[in-house]
């Protein structure tokens, strides 16, 4: 939002909160002085009720993502001072026109009158709050149809919605050794989505489990599904071959999870040494970490032994991904700054041992100290979420082992072109390969050599192909 919408919203909020607290002082009027006393506690509930929705709109969060209001509670309350004079107009007015319903003769009149005041309070306010909850999202936000969503790409790629309608909003995605892709959702469930027919589309989606809490994770290997939950990671087998897992072992648990919400274990991947390594998120804000396990990459064997600290000094590096010279990378969100600070998000080259900062540094730390420099910075709040580097065959040579890094907040894919110097260096150029999405959350390559995004918001899982012609249909990015 930008310009005067942002303080049109934040007025009109303080108006609706001003209005609802005028109809409780003028209930409280009539309840205790006047004939209408039944109108003043129908006055009283309904401006009660109604004030509690406008807080829960602006304080309760929908899925892991934000309030429908998205103004500061905070700064509403702290105007609420100003509205008086508003109160007091609104509730003298109200008193009036229960005055003159009091005084007028009974009848018919009389209770359509009152009854017609009491069913356009409710009404306007709701409708009110609607509009808030409309106009204060961001424009890229209010679209949840991701066939209707203005995608941009890079030059000569196109978009098609891959999977969408039984999914509750994905929060990560793999391929499966059988080609199909295996799909988590935010409510705990596991489905798995197969194209039939090989045009593009998942024509059959079925569960394969459920019963898990905030699944971030996925990776196979040897025929198990290694699953990341909150606090645990397992590995699920399906035995009998009917797509339904019927066996699952648990690697490990007790991970910190939710400390610091949304922080926890994350996004899981297999090194070319064959263990398992993921990120775990920090349990404060920005403060040193006194858990072990927190604020690191971690890696552990499959069958569940030898945990170890991998690298630390990360906010919450929400998933890794290996390149095709057996080298770590990964995102990390930085805290949220005090005093007005703005801390850049980041892309790490990750190394056994490292540290990368946090909670002392964020961006370029001090050349004098030990700790290690991202390779890439993202501005504040992107919040960069999935990660992969291409290995499929279709796309440009100049796109092989290219790292796509999903940034969340900003509904984005950064495109991240790595290479080494003689001394074995990383440098990096950064581009947006595709925007407008609405919370891209993660992305993997597909063995038809295609990217594939899991979308949050839209419920919907995107693939992302090279085809020129189909591509001079579809906006592209930086258009």
């Amino acid at each position: 939002m930008d310009g005067l919408q942002p303080v049109l919203i934040m007025l009109a909020t303080l108006a609706l909160l001003t209005f609802f607290l005028g109809l409780i002082g003028c209930g409280l009027v009539l309840v205790r002085r006047g004939p209408a006393r039944w109108l003043g506690v129908a006055l009283l509930l309904q401006g009660l009720l109604l004030g509690a929705l406008q807080i829960a709109l602006s304080t309760v969060p929908v899925g892991i993502g934000e309030p429908l209001i998205r103004v500061p509670l905070g700064a509403l309350l702290a105007q609420v001072g100003l509205g008086l004079l508003t109160i007091l107009l609104v509730g003298g007015l109200l008193y009036l026109v229960a005055r003159r319903l009091a005084r007028s003769e009974r009848g018919p009149g009389r209770r359509l009158a009152a009854a017609g005041l009491l069913l356009a309070l409710p009404l306007a306010s709701v409708a009110s709050l609607a509009g808030l909850a409309y106009f204060s999202l961001p424009e890229r936000e209010r679209e949840r149809d991701p066939l209707k969503r203005e995608i941009r790409l890079a030059e000569g790629f196109a978009w098609e919605v891959f999977a969408q309608g039984t999914i509750d909003n994905p929060t990560t995605i793999t391929f499966g050794p059988d080609d199909k892709l295996y799909i988590a959702d935010i409510a705990g469930d596991l489905w798995v989505a197969a194209d039939l027919d090989q045009d593009g589309k998942a024509e059959d989606i079925r569960k394969f489990a459920s019963g898990f809490s905030l699944l971030l994770g996925l990776a196979w290997q040897d025929g198990e599904l290694y699953v990341a939950s909150s606090g645990k990671i397992e590995a699920l087998r399906d035995a009998d071959g009917d797509g339904v897992a019927d066996t699952r072992r648990t690697l490990v648990e007790g991970l910190p999870s939710m400390m610091l919400k949304p922080h926890s274990n994350n996004g899981i991947v297999f090194g070319p040494d064959g263990r398992l390594y993921f990120g775990v998120g920090s349990t404060t804000n920005g403060q040193v970490e006194q858990n072990d396990k927190a604020a690191a990459v971690l890696s552990i064997k499959p069958d569940g032994s030898d945990l170890q600290v991998y690298a630390r000094g990360f906010g919450n590096t929400f998933d890794l991904a290996f390149n095709s010279a057996g080298d770590l990378f990964g995102g990390d969100n930085s805290p949220l700054g005090g005093e007005g600070a703005e801390l850049p998000d980041e892309f790490n080259h990750i190394v056994e041992g490292g540290h990368y900062g946090y909670p002392y540094f964020y961006g370029d730390p001090p050349k004098t100290g030990s700790t290690r420099g991202p390779l890439v910075t993202f501005a504040p709040h992107s919040v960069p979420t999935g990660v992969t580097f291409y290995n499929g065959g279709v796309y440009p040579q100049e796109y092989y082992d290219n790292g796509f890094q999903t940034l969340w907040q900003r509904g984005e894919i950064a495109r991240i072109e790595v290479g080494q110097t003689t001394a074995g260096a990383y440098l990096s150029r950064t581009s947006t390969f595709g925007s407008g999405f609405l919370y891209p959350i993660d992305v993997v390559t597909g063995p038809d050599g295609n990217l594939y995004v899991a979308d949050f918001g839209t419920s919907a899982v995107y693939r992302i192909v090279y085809d020129p012609e189909r591509a001079q249909g579809q906006p592209a990015a930086g258009n």
